[in-house]
């Protein structure tokens, strides 16, 4: 596209007031955009091409380009130290070495377009020429405004000045150029050379002393440096809670400054900042500035810090936990088949909840047995909200370990159950889900479920002991009023004769179900009718299960 070229601006006779910071709608998603530009950019000057950091950049930087112009063109105003979009600021950095908008005003660029659907190849190509000039220092290289004409961008426009020209030269009124980003003025010694040196002094060799050269090296190592920028980012916080600082500006920085840690596999710098933040009083901005810091890359510095074959996680690397968001977490443990790393990602989600209790709860059916019963029993425990949730989606799973433990968490957790799903696992393959399903269906107290309850333990050919307790307390608790006749009928002494004529082998989990329904039945009559069955009963097994539920019974009655 070829450049448009608007006619020259000059400088204002007033200094114009500053632009608002974008806090929201397109200019925050411009925002966003700018900064990853921005730090693509950059990081060519630091890092080789085929790093990681620099991948992850380009991610970000291709994403926030189509959000930014999924609505149309994105217009951006250059200023000397700012972007601007649709007049709020945008970007804003006054180091002239770092300073993206201080490169392209100096070139001479007074806006830039990008239009929807810019190809890619265009996106990377303009980025390649702002990372020329990020380290250009000869001034005979090409400017910025030529490499952007040389690129013959179709997607990507500009707009351009060749120079200053006085106020009175510029027949355009002063608050359209300034809208258009042409009335800008330029700071003071704009591009002037630097000041000439004094004479040299005489030249002579010096040895430097070796506590000096410690000092210096110390001053540039990696730990200097990250205890400095710790506390840089310290005073921010301070500022920002006092409302020296824009919170905007301070998430800007902290993003910028945790890219960095984690490219570097920082932990220790990681923990201090996360610590930092942690111990700011509750309140909106702590609640930001952990969003800020939270990043799923967090993950790989935490799990390089585990040693080989550890199953614990190290004090710097639990600090880091709640920064990591789950999601990242799950999708290890959907793959991971080490039982040490395995367990310190269960510990890494168990640490999210209840914030990410939502996302474990959707993502239990694909993990393995062990580990979906380890984070059921924890939400449980740690979100009980979601603890229903987590128990239905495990209803049907293949694993029977882990539909009873989805069972037993649904026990207690107490509200709606799924009723119909319910009925259907009554008549499950395997005895210890149907007795978790009378155990729920008691505790929900739904009537309706009475007569599906009774038909089952009729229909069961061969019931043991454990299910014929487990369904007669059911039946007491569902509907004492109906469950009393039934346990009538099941008890009632039979002679000789008439119990070998119609005798059947459901006779005894009947008398069972039978004693088990009248422990748990309100009746006060009932602890009386154990006690004469037990006392009477010529069959030992009987009698004990009679002894057993009366126990229970009066332990029940002590808690109530």
């Amino acid at each position: 596209m070829a450049p448009q070229t608007p006619p020259r601006g000059g400088y204002p006779q007033e200094a114009q007031p500053p632009a608002p910071l974008a806090t929201g709608g397109r200019g925050e998603v411009a925002m966003q955009f700018v900064t990853a530009l921005s730090k693509a950019a950059r990081s060519f000057t630091l890092y080789a091409p085929t790093n990681a950091v620099v991948r992850q950049f380009l991610a970000d930087y291709q994403s926030h380009a189509a959000a930014a112009t999924e609505g149309g063109d994105l217009v951006l105003d250059v200023h000397p130290f700012e972007l601007l979009c649709d007049g709020e600021v945008v970007y804003r950095e006054e180091d002239r070495e770092r300073s993206l908008a201080f490169r392209l005003f100096r070139d001479g660029v007074r806006r830039l377009t990008f239009r929807p659907n810019v190809a890619w190849d265009e996106l990377l190509s303009f980025l390649e020429i702002l990372a020329v000039r990020y380290v250009g220092v000869r001034q005979q290289e090409e400017d910025v405004i030529t490499l952007l004409r040389k690129g013959e961008f179709k997607g990507i426009g500009f707009s351009a000045v060749e120079g200053f020209t006085p106020e009175e030269d510029n027949p355009e009124p002063e608050g359209v150029r300034h809208a258009r980003g042409e009335g800008s003025r330029p700071p003071a010694g704009f591009d002037a050379p630097f000041p000439l040196l004094p004479p040299p002094g005489p030249i002579a060799w010096r040895e430097v002393p070796a506590g000096a050269l410690a000092v210096l090296h110390a001053s540039e190592g990696a730990e200097t440096l990250a205890d400095g920028a710790i506390r840089l980012a310290r005073r921010l916080v301070t500022e920002a809670g006092s409302g020296a600082v824009p919170g905007r500006e301070l998430h800007l920085f902290l993003l910028e400054l945790r890219d960095y840690f984690v490219a570097d596999a920082a932990l220790a710098p990681l923990a201090e900042l996360a610590k930092m933040v942690g111990q700011l009083p509750p309140g909106e901005l702590r609640d930001e500035l952990i969003r800020t810091l939270g990043d799923p890359r967090l993950l790989d510095a935490v799990l390089a810090s585990v040693p080989a074959g550890s199953r614990q996680l190290p004090p710097e690397a639990l600090q880091l936990v709640p920064l990591v968001p789950a999601e990242a977490a799950l999708d290890l443990l959907a793959a991971e088949t080490d039982e040490g790393r395995r367990h310190v990602l269960v510990l890494i989600t168990e640490a999210r909840l209840p914030a990410d209790a939502a996302g474990v709860v959707g993502r239990l059916t694909t993990l393995d047995p062990m580990v979906a019963r380890a984070l059921v029993h924890a939400i449980g425990a740690k979100a009980p909200g979601f603890a229903a949730r987590a128990a239905v989606a495990l209803l049907d799973h293949a694993d029977e370990g882990l539909q009873v433990a989805a069972l037993q968490a649904l026990e207690g957790a107490g509200g709606d159950v799924p009723v119909q799903r319910l009925l259907r696992l009554l008549h499950a393959p395997r005895e210890p889900v149907r007795i978790g399903v009378a155990h729920v269906l008691a505790s929900s107290g739904k009537a309706a479920a009475f007569q599906s309850v009774q038909e089952a333990l009729l229909s069961r050919k061969a019931c043991s002991i454990a299910e014929a307790d487990a369904l007669g307390s059911a039946l007491a608790r569902l509907d004492p009023g109906r469950a009393a006749p039934l346990f009538d009928e099941w008890l009632r002494p039979r002679g000789a004769l008439l119990k070998a004529l119609t005798g059947s082998k459901q006779d005894g989990p009947l008398r069972v179900a039978a004693v088990s329904g009248l422990a748990a039945h309100p009746s006060p009559e009932a602890q009386a009718r154990i006690e004469a069955l037990a006392k009477g009963a010529d069959d030992e097994v009987f009698r004990r299960h009679c002894f057993a539920v009366l126990a229970r019974r009066r332990q029940g009655a002590r808690h109530g």
